[in-house]
């Protein structure tokens, strides 16, 4: 195995920046007023994929359950049926395109559900070209009706959650409360009330600071684990490794490791704190001449899409996402599970035209008979 220390530190330094998805690629999610729902991935396309000789081919793409469609962003909003044919590709050589082709190709993919929970049992995402559930993060829904004669109120909820391994061997916990660090990655609770704008700034650049020795302690553990691995390959290693293992979690919180950055050299301030700590440079050998990354990383951070909602009726809270008076909008990535579960939760009302119709009769009635009863006393009279 090779690991490079400059492509460790580039995957641990992703962790204090958002992380980067395509904002074209969502999955929509429709609430049907029966309790239905289906879902639909939006996402790039190559020329090479959408012209999949027959159908069978598509179907490594994008599995035959879901209904596949494409269409070209930005050009219109009708779609196509799978397989893009030579015919409709010549067309879309002719128009007159801000963006090469193959940017602006868009494969849709939409599943019918009978209840949330069946939806949320299988989550997918994008990975190049292809549509694959995806491991380690799970989704919980839940719908709720509430009958209110005059009109019916309808709340669901999604929650997402890593369910993978541990990632961090040092807990954020020890450097932020748990409502900082929610709000770092989540936006919520939001601390920034009552603040003023300079006020807001030295908040946020106190939290980015902690979370940026978090990162560090991490990326220095994770180093640290790598050697141990290997530490059969240590060329006259100073001590054994399990000594190396009791001193790595003491050199771990060191001021010259949580401060370390980048642009000052992050890679020589932990090689030099090595040499200098073991009386050696046997490590820095070994991290100089050898190679590797740190996927379990990739898997969390490169996780979600632009979740877009559709309720049924009017949507009377929107929660954490923004109402456009038709589709909710949320930011979901992988980044927002760092802390723990991210749950999307929104309600909308549907008005019951059937209670008013029926109310209207039984007033109409009532009223009715009142005059019925006075008309009969008087003839009574």
């Amino acid at each position: 195995m090779k690991a490079n220390i400059n492509i460790i530190a580039a995957m641990m330094l992703v962790l204090i920046m958002a992380s980067c998805k395509n904002k074209d690629d969502r999955m929509l999610t429709v609430i049907n007023e029966d309790g239905t729902c289906s879902r639909e991935y939006t996402f790039h396309s190559s020329q090479q994929w959408l012209s999949a000789s027959s159908s069978e081919d598509y179907d490594s793409i994008v599995d035959k359950t879901w209904e596949r469609s494409w269409s070209v962003l930005g050009a219109d909003s009708v779609r196509y049926p799978v397989p893009l044919t030579e015919a409709q590709l010549d067309s879309m050589q002719e128009l007159d395109l801000s963006k090469p082709l193959g940017n602006l190709l868009m494969v849709h993919a939409k599943k019918e559900y009978q209840c949330v929970e069946e939806m949320s049992a299988h989550l997918y995402r994008a990975e190049r070209h292809h549509l694959k559930e995806v491991d380690n993060i799970k989704a919980n829904s839940t719908l709720e009706k509430h009958f209110k004669w005059f009109y019916t109120d309808y709340t669901f909820s999604e929650s997402f959650v890593y369910d993978g391994p541990a990632l961090f061997p040092i807990p954020l916990d020890r450097f932020l409360s748990a409502d900082t660090v929610s709000f770092w990655f989540t936006g919520q609770p939001d601390l920034t009330q009552n603040l003023s704008g300079a006020e807001q700034k030295d908040m946020l650049d106190d939290i980015e600071k902690k979370i940026g020795q978090w990162t560090n302690a991490n990326w220095f553990y994770e180093i640290c684990n790598v050697i141990i691995a290997n530490y059969d390959q240590i060329q006259n290693p100073p001590v054994s490794k399990e000594r190396f293992s009791i001193v790595r979690d003491s050199l771990v919180m060191m001021p010259c490791v949580l401060n370390a950055n980048e642009g000052e050299g992050l890679g020589d301030n932990i090689t030099n704190l090595l040499e200098k700590t073991f009386q050696s440079d046997a490590y820095k050998q070994f991290l100089q001449t050898n190679e590797s990354g740190f996927r379990q990383y990739e898997q969390l951070l490169s996780f979600g899409n632009n979740y877009d909602l559709q309720m049924p009726g009017t949507v009377i809270d929107a929660g954490m996402g923004q109402y456009d008076g038709d589709v909710i909008h949320y930011r979901l990535g992988g980044e927002r599970l760092i802390p723990g579960a991210y749950t999307i939760t929104a309600t909308s009302r549907v008005t019951n035209v059937w209670a008013f119709v029926i109310t209207i009769l039984v007033v109409l009635l009532a009223i009715g008979s009142l005059f019925f009863r006075k008309n009969m006393k008087c003839f009574g009279k």
